[in-house]
């Protein structure tokens, strides 16, 4: 039985009474409303004969502490419905602007809703719909790429805010968060353990030191008939010495610490970034520049602060407040209970204030990206900004953002600024109570001056420890919300994966075919449609269509950049999903018409696809793509930086480095995305001449609007609507009339028109 919700045991059993083969349950959805939009918990599941939809309220037990999910206590049943899956003819997701219906419809054509949703949760309904429809048919179900797809939080049951992360920020164990940053010291154990014990040792030493330097100074030293009575030297070189010994031990640690935990940090960075890098390009559509920036630079430096602050001096303060615990302790029980009972209380009410920001941080965090997410969009598309003139609407969606992140920075501060002062002023008022209370002891006789004196100064002592942990609270809420969306990244799992056992090939003849693909960047909105054709090798096959007719999706499935929702692709009668990466993309070059040049020089962005490649055969694509003039017209010629800061090149100009880029390559397979799009008449046609050229033994995927470039095409196919209208040649499909036939008469109009 597989679920895309789990069906409680207490609800299966409902339908057990109801005479549900419960064994027999294929599916389950469950909807927060019922079809007439009331407020219910609505469980949706099916058997090869019956579908089942059970109604009623769900009584939760009070959540204990540390429970992430409450305890389901009850099922109270309000109302069920049973359908035989003989009588359905359909059952689809009718989509509104925030929510969503679950219709039926019967086999006599009346249509009706058996529950309401969220829209978030579309994507699984509309899984669970086709399933139904399948079983109505008679069809086989394909869960293969259900398989490792997680979209809920098994614990809270709430969606996963990316899909592509099963991640549940809510349920995050920091624990466990802090576990694994500490686990990334595993190739330092003995620097870390040496690190550890000097600071153990150091704030030993510093601990120590008041016994000399007060209670033993004063009671044994300078009182009469003390235990070592005018023996001064002795006690101040025991001072010095212990002063010196915890001196050397931080210095031993600090030194450890900054040889290591930038190493740490540098790991960490290339680790996330690797992480990115082998993710689907799904990933990075959905994501903005600032946001991924983000992940790396700020959130890494977070993590470095952790090391160098946190681990450290938590482990430090740690150390030094038990050890002023236990020697207050023996000095005198009484006073040093007081004191540790108020200490005690204030690092409670500390905790609890934190943990009250840590949501404020995580807000801060949403914010702040968001700002610089808008800042990132800004810079990278100055050019439109200035050409709309839109400098000052930019201004303000920056400011905006900007507001946003500030007012919610303002209320941390203005919190920490209403509570902080309270507690040290707390702390101060015990301090002064203590010495108070301390005097009456000695007048008294119940205790020695010294001893009072080291008492005193150990209870000074504490305002460092729970100044520290007055403030930790703030860096360690940055530091795991910091670490867990790392390492969210760092577990992210492609869409897009590898076969376990994938099939190599050297070389590739280029014989494509797609039998009955499909594909939906989100469920239920297909954008490819049962599309069914064959491309010969060595052939050029042209794809043409109006904008958004779904072209370049189906060559971004060609090369495997996103996999088919349905049906399969296939080179040289392999399917594509068990062919092995490197091997794929070494086959196949892609021109796309998004051109993108890295920092760097021409000959580099040339060789991009093959380093390896001599200055000869960098020349010899660059006069392939009919780029070479222009680049020995430039300043530095093939030496010219071009990028960020480099000499602006033209698009043009920029597209035909692209396409030497796909050429070095020497692919089996040239994908062509509106390659010349970017071209003049006169460059485009010396761009085909290339391209004539490069046939030979290779299979050429072309993608033009201007129809004139695929007049030469081996084959042509026409798509619309993501759908296969019609293939042929030129000529056949203009004898033929139909939509290639439209297309190319309405050019050939506004051609005329033009020349007119």
């Amino acid at each position: 039985m597989k679920f895309f919700d789990i069906l409680p045991s207490l609800a299966e059993n409902e339908l057990f009474k109801r005479g549900v083969m419960t064994d027999e349950l294929l599916y389950c959805v469950k909807a927060d409303l019922d079809g007439e939009g009331c407020f219910i918990d609505v469980y949706v599941t099916f058997t090869p004969d019956t579908l089942c939809v059970l109604r009623g309220y769900e009584k939760y037990t009070k959540m204990k502490r540390r429970e992430k999910r409450k305890t389901l206590e009850a099922f109270e049943v309000s109302g069920y419905d049973e359908y035989k899956i003989s009588d359905i003819s359909e059952m689809y997701v009718d989509r509104y602007t925030n929510s969503a219906r679950l219709m039926v419809k019967d086999t006599e054509g009346a249509e009706f809703p058996i529950a309401r949703f969220s829209l978030g949760f579309a994507d699984k309904f509309e899984k669970f719909s086709a399933r139904v429809n399948c079983t109505v048919k008679g069809e086989p179900i394909d869960d293969s790429l259900l398989e490792g797809v997680k979209t809920h939080c098994p614990t809270c049951g709430e969606p996963y805010p990316d899909p592509n992360r099963p991640v549940c920020p809510r349920c995050v164990d920091r624990r466990s968060v802090f576990k694994r940053l500490i686990a990334m010291f595993k190739d330092f154990k003995s620097a870390v353990l040496l690190m550890l014990l000097t600071i153990v040792l150091s704030n030993v030493f510093a601990i120590i030191a008041p016994i000399f330097s007060a209670q033993m100074l004063y009671d044994d030293v300078l009182s009469e008939g003390g235990k070592y009575y005018g023996k001064v030297l002795m006690v101040v070189m025991i001072i010095v010495s212990v002063n010196i010994a915890s001196l050397i031990m931080r210095v031993v640690s600090g030194v450890i610490t900054s040889k290591i935990v930038p190493v740490v940090t540098h790991r960490l960075r290339v680790k996330i970034f690797s992480s990115m890098q082998s993710l689907s390009l799904d990933f990075f559509t959905s994501k903005q520049t600032g946001s991924l920036m983000s992940r790396v630079d700020r959130d890494s430096q977070n993590i470095y602060w952790f090391f160098t602050d946190i681990v450290p001096y938590g482990l430090t303060n740690l150390v030094k407040i038990i050890g002023i615990a236990i020697i207050m302790l023996v000095i005198s029980p009484l006073l040093s209970l007081g004191i540790i009972a108020t200490i005690t209380f204030i690092q409670i009410v500390q905790h609890r204030f934190y943990k009250s920001q840590r949501k404020l941080y995580r807000k801060y965090d949403v914010a702040t990206r968001s700002a610089n997410s808008v800042l990132s969009d800004a810079m990278n598309g100055r050019r439109v900004v200035k050409a709309f003139a839109r400098e000052e609407t930019e201004t303000e969606r920056y400011r905006v953002k900007n507001t946003d992140a500030f007012l919610i920075n303002s209320r941390i501060n203005n919190r920490i600024a209403d509570t902080i002062p309270v507690i040290n002023t707390f702390h101060q008022l015990v301090t002064k109570l203590a010495i108070y209370l301390g005097d009456v002891l000695v007048i008294k006789g119940n205790i020695l001056f010294g001893a009072l004196s080291a008492l005193i100064s150990y209870t000074n002592m504490t305002a460092e420890p729970i100044g520290f942990f007055t403030w930790i609270g703030n860096r360690w809420a940055k530091c795991m919300d910091a670490a867990s969306r790392m390492f969210e990244i760092m577990d992210a799992l492609p869409t897009v994966k590898e076969a376990e056992a994938p099939v190599r090939a050297e070389s590739l003849k280029g014989d494509i075919e797609l039998r009955n693909v499909s594909f939906e960047y989100e469920a239920g909105r297909p954008i490819i449609k049962n599309v069914s054709f064959k491309v010969q090798s060595g052939t050029m096959f042209g794809i043409v269509g109006k904008t958004g007719a779904g072209k370049s999706t189906i060559i971004n499935l060609m090369a495997r950049l996103y996999d088919v929702t349905g049906g399969e692709i296939l080179i040289d009668g392999i399917p594509i999903r068990k062919l092995a990466f490197e091997d794929l993309r070494r086959s196949i070059g892609i021109v796309s018409q998004e051109t993108y040049l890295f920092i760097g020089t021409i000959a580099d962005n040339i060789r991009y696809a093959n380093p390896e490649a001599s200055m000869e055969e960098v020349i010899e694509a660059a006069k392939s793509a009919n780029a070479h003039e222009f680049i020995t017209k430039l300043p530095d010629g093939y030496d010219t930086k071009v990028g960020e800061g480099g000499v602006s090149l033209s698009g043009g100009e920029k597209q035909r480095i692209s396409i030497a880029r796909a050429i070095i390559q020497k692919p089996d397979i040239l994908i062509l995305d509106e390659a010349t799009a970017a071209m003049d008449t006169r460059t485009e046609r010396k761009i085909q001449a290339a391209i004539d050229n490069l046939k030979q033994g290779r299979t050429i995927i072309s993608i033009a609007h201007r129809l004139s470039t695929l007049r030469d095409a081996d084959m042509l196919c026409v798509i619309e609507n993501g759908e296969l209208k019609e293939m042929g040649t030129h000529d056949e499909l203009i004898r033929k009339k139909g939509k290639y036939f439209d297309l190319y008469k309405l050019q050939a109009e506004a051609l005329q028109f033009i020349q007119e």
